[in-house]
C-alpha cells in the first residue's frame, strides 16, 4: 500500500537508526502528546516508540507553513501495525481542527438525506453536526477505544515499525507545508 511520511530533515533515516522523539516540535511543544504517545506505544506493544507515523491519503498531508521531507513510500499491508482515527486523536489532545474528508462526507451524507432538496439547509446542518462532534465531550476511555482500527479506510494514518526496509521508500522530496 502507499504511504507517505512527513520529516523535518534528511538527518532522520527511516531504514536505520531509531526514532528520537526528543528531536520532534510536535513531540516537545503539543500540550499532551508526550503522555498520549506513552499510552499509545503501550496499546500496540511497541514501547520503545520506534515507530513511523504515515498518511494514507497524500492529500491529508498538513499545511505547517515550512518545509519539510516528505518520504513516499511502498509498504506490504500486513506491515501496518495499525490504523489511527487522525479525528480521535485530536479529541484526545484537545485539540480541534478541520474535519477529514470522511467526517465531512458522512455528515454531509446525513445533511442531504435530512434535507435532499435545500442545500442551504444542508449547509447549515452540517455545521451543526460538526460543532456538536467537537463540543460532545467523550470520557477518554470511550476515545481511546475508537482510537485504532483494524482497516484502511480513507483519511485514517497508519502506524508502522521503525526502520524500515530500503525497497519500500519510493522517493523522497522536499515540500513546503503551506
Amino acid at each position: 500500500m502507499k504511504l507517505w511520511t512527513i520529516h523535518d530533515t534528511y538527518d532522520f533515516k527511516l531504514s536505520e537508526g531509531h526514532v528520537d522523539h526528543s528531536k520532534s516540535d510536535y513531540y516537545n511543544n503539543t500540550l499532551g502528546v508526550k503522555e498520549a504517545y506513552h499510552k499509545l506505544w503501550s496499546l500496540i506493544k511497541v514501547p520503545d516508540g520506534q515507530i513511523i507515523w504515515c498518511y494514507t491519503r497524500k492529500e491529508d498531508i498538513i499545511k505547517t507553513g515550512s518545509p519539510k521531507i516528505m518520504w513516499s513510500l511502498e509498504v506490504p499491508e500486513y506491515s501496518v501495525i495499525t490504523y489511527i482515527d487522525d479525528m480521535m486523536w485530536n479529541r484526545i489532545l484537545g485539540i480541534q481542527c478541520c474535519l477529514t474528508p470522511s467526517y465531512k462526507c458522512n455528515i454531509r451524507a446525513e445533511a442531504e438525506n435530512k434535507f435532499p432538496n435545500d442545500p442551504c439547509k444542508q449547509r447549515i446542518l452540517e455545521k451543526e453536526f460538526e460543532n456538536e462532534f467537537w463540543e460532545n465531550k467523550l470520557p477518554a476511555e470511550e476515545l481511546w477505544g475508537k482510537l485504532l482500527l483494524d482497516n484502511a479506510v480513507d483519511s485514517l494514518s497508519a502506524l508502522i515499525k521503525h526502520p524500515i526496509p530500503d525497497d519500500w521508500i519510493i522517493k523522497s522530496e522536499t515540500i513546503q507545508c503551506s
